[in-house]
C-alpha cells in the first residue's frame, strides 16, 4: 500500500497541484485518505474532495455539466458547496451553505442554496453573489429539505412548526397534545410575500402515520414529526406535487383549493399497482414530475422509522393513468453495493435520459443510462463509514453553469513553481505566464509560457531567463481571451529548487493527513526528509 501512496504521490507532483481521483481503492474506503477525503490547494483557501471512482463511463462525461456537491457531516470541519468538472476535479468551492443545486429564474441560472445556520435560502448568481435571500413567513420555521423555483416565478418552501393539537383540525390520540406539522408555501421571491399555503395536518389522519411511539406528543419536545414534507414542485396547471416521508406518500394537490386530488403510495394510496413494486415505497424523497405529469421520479430510500426495511435503496420511475387510477413501474435503478439510505437523498433525470442518484448520509453519487444499467459510481467519502453521518450530502445533482467570479485569478510561488487558480470560474482554458523586467524593456510583458488548464489548480515551472524578474498569470478562454489576471508579484528564486520533489511530497501527503491529529507525524517526517 506505500508504494501505491508514493506513486500516486509522484504522479501528482508532475503538472497538476490537484490530487487526481482515485480508482476503485479499497484503502480509500477503509479510511486511508482520512475519514474526509479532501485536499488542500496552493494559492487558493478552497477545499477540494479526493475521489475514488468504482465504475466510470463516458456517457457520464460532459465538459459543460458540472456536478453540484453540497456536503457537512461530524468529520467536516466547515460544511460547504463544492462544483466540480466531469472529470471530478473542483471548480468552485464556498462555505457557509449545506444544500446547494441549481435552478432558473427568469431566465438566469442560480445556485440555489441553504444557509449554514438554516436561516434563509440564498439564489446566488454567476458572479458568486446572494441576489435573493428566502423566508418562510406567518410565523412558521424554514424547513431545510425544499426550495424550487417554479416556472411562474415564484419561490415553493417546505416549512414546519410545532402546534397544539387544539390548534389545528387533526384528530388524534387522547395521549396526543403537540403535533410537529408541515407543509409548503409559494412566496414571492423579490418581496418575500406569501402567496399560497398548504399544511399536511389538513389532508392526512394520524392512522396514514407510521411511526407513532408511546409518549410521543405529550410536550412540545415530543411532538411527532408525522408527515415530514421533504420535496414540493409546481406543475403547469399549477398544482403541486408533494412528498410526505412520514406517510411513505406522494400527494398531488389542487392549486386554488389546496385539496387533495390524489395520493400515491403509503395507506391512503388511491391507485391501483398494475405490475409490482410501484407503490411500496418507503420513506422516499425528491418526487418529480415528467412528460406532463404522466410520470413521477421517485428516490425511495427503502427504509423509514415505522416500517419494516423495503430496501436496498433504489430510484424509480412510474407510470400513472389518473382516469383509470392505476400506476406501473417503468424502470428501477438500484444502488451499487445494495446500498440502503437510511434518509436523504436524491434524484436526477438529465436531458440526456441517463439518472443521478445522490445517497445522502452515504457518501456517494451514481449515475445510470435510462433502462437502469450503471455507467458511473463516486464515493467522496469511505464506503466504511457510509450511513454513519461522517460525511453526507442532501441531495447531489448535475447541471450546466457558466461562473464569472468578481475575485480575480490567484497565485502562489514556491520552489521556482507558480501555483494558479481561479475560484468559480468556468470559462479558463489555458494559462498565460508574463514575464516583465522593469528596467530591461520598459514595462512591457513577454509572454514566458502557455499551459493548458487542466484540475482548480495549475502548477507552472518559471523559465529562468533574465526576463521575468516579475510576473504575472492571465487566464484565457478558448478564443485566447484574456478574462482576467493575477497580480504581479515578484520572482522570489527563479531556478528549480534542488529538492522540490520531495517538497511537493510534503505537501501532497500534509493535504492528505489534514486532521489535527497527524500533524505531529507531519512535522517528523518534514524533519526525517529535510535534514
Amino acid at each position: 500500500m506505500f508504494l501505491k501512496l508514493v506513486a500516486l504521490l509522484l504522479v501528482t507532483c508532475e503538472s497538476l497541484a490537484d490530487i487526481p481521483p482515485l480508482y476503485r481503492s479499497r484503502p480509500y474506503d477503509l479510511g486511508a485518505f482520512d475519514r474526509w477525503p479532501h485536499q488542500l490547494y496552493h494559492s487558493s483557501n478552497a477545499i477540494g474532495p479526493i475521489l475514488n471512482v468504482h465504475e466510470e463511463s463516458v456517457q457520464c462525461y460532459n465538459e459543460s455539466i458540472y456536478t453540484v456537491v453540497p456536503y457537512w457531516g461530524k468529520q467536516v470541519n466547515i460544511p460547504g458547496v463544492m462544483l466540480l468538472d466531469t472529470k471530478g476535479y473542483l471548480v468552485w468551492h464556498s462555505t457557509g451553505y449545506v444544500t446547494a443545486d441549481v435552478q432558473s429564474f427568469r431566465g438566469e441560472d442560480y445556485i440555489v442554496s441553504l444557509s449554514i445556520d438554516s436561516i434563509y435560502y440564498a439564489l446566488i448568481n454567476s458572479r458568486y453573489e446572494e441576489v435573493y435571500q428566502i423566508r418562510s413567513g406567518n410565523g412558521w420555521q424554514l424547513d431545510a429539505h425544499e426550495l424550487t423555483l417554479s416556472p411562474s416565478g415564484t419561490a415553493l418552501l417546505v416549512i414546519n412548526g410545532v402546534f397544539a393539537v387544539d390548534q389545528t383540525a387533526f384528530e388524534t390520540p387522547p395521549e396526543v397534545d403537540f403535533i410537529l406539522d408541515a407543509g409548503f408555501q409559494e412566496i414571492e421571491v423579490q418581496t418575500g410575500e406569501v402567496l399560497f399555503e398548504w399544511r399536511a395536518s389538513d389532508h392526512y389522519t394520524f392512522e396514514e402515520y407510521y411511526h407513532f411511539q408511546p409518549g410521543d406528543g405529550k410536550s412540545e419536545n415530543t411532538a411527532p414529526d408525522l408527515f415530514h414534507v421533504n420535496s414540493i414542485e409546481k406543475d403547469d396547471l399549477g398544482n403541486y406535487l408533494i412528498s410526505c416521508r412520514m406517510m411513505s406518500s406522494i400527494v398531488y394537490v389542487d392549486g386554488r383549493t389546496g385539496a387533495v386530488i390524489w395520493k400515491l403510495g403509503g395507506k391512503g394510496n388511491m391507485f391501483k399497482d398494475l405490475s409490482g413494486g410501484a407503490i411500496d415505497f418507503n420513506g422516499q424523497h425528491h418526487a418529480r414530475f415528467h412528460e406532463n405529469g404522466r410520470i413521477v421520479s421517485i428516490f425511495d430510500n427503502g427504509n423509514c422509522p415505522g416500517r419494516p426495511v423495503t430496501g436496498p435503496t433504489r430510484g424509480l420511475t412510474v407510470l400513472l393513468d389518473t382516469e383509470k387510477m392505476t400506476v406501473q413501474l417503468q424502470h428501477e435503478y438500484i444502488s451499487p453495493n445494495s446500498v440502503l439510505t437510511d434518509n436523504s437523498g436524491s434524484m436526477q433525470i438529465l436531458d440526456s435520459g441517463n439518472v443521478v442518484l445522490g445517497f445522502g448520509p452515504n457518501a456517494n453519487w451514481a449515475e445510470y443510462a435510462s433502462n437502469g444499467s450503471l455507467l458511473c459510481n463516486v464515493h467522496m467519502g469511505p464506503e466504511t463509514f457510509f450511513n454513519s453521518g461522517e460525511i453526507r450530502s442532501y441531495r447531489i445533482s448535475k447541471s450546466a453553469w457558466v461562473g464569472h467570479p468578481q475575485t480575480m485569478p490567484e497565485i502562489s510561488v514556491d520552489d521556482g513553481r507558480v501555483y494558479v487558480s481561479w475560484n468559480g470560474a468556468t470559462e479558463v482554458a489555458m494559462w498565460s505566464l508574463n514575464g516583465i523586467d522593469i528596467e530591461g524593456v520598459g514595462g512591457e510583458s513577454v509572454i514566458l509560457g502557455r499551459f493548458p488548464k487542466d484540475g482548480f489548480e495549475t502548477e507552472i515551472p518559471v523559465p529562468t531567463s533574465p526576463t521575468g524578474r516579475y510576473f504575472f498569470v492571465s487566464a484565457l478562454n478558448r478564443a485566447g481571451q484574456v478574462l482576467g489576471s493575477t497580480s504581479m508579484d515578484p520572482q522570489l528564486n527563479p531556478e528549480i529548487s534542488s529538492r522540490p520533489l520531495t517538497r511537493c511530497l510534503i505537501r501532497r501527503l500534509s493535504s492528505l493527513l489534514v486532521r489535527h491529529r497527524s500533524f505531529y507525524n507531519i512535522q517528523l517526517l518534514h524533519s526525517w526528509i529535510t535534514d
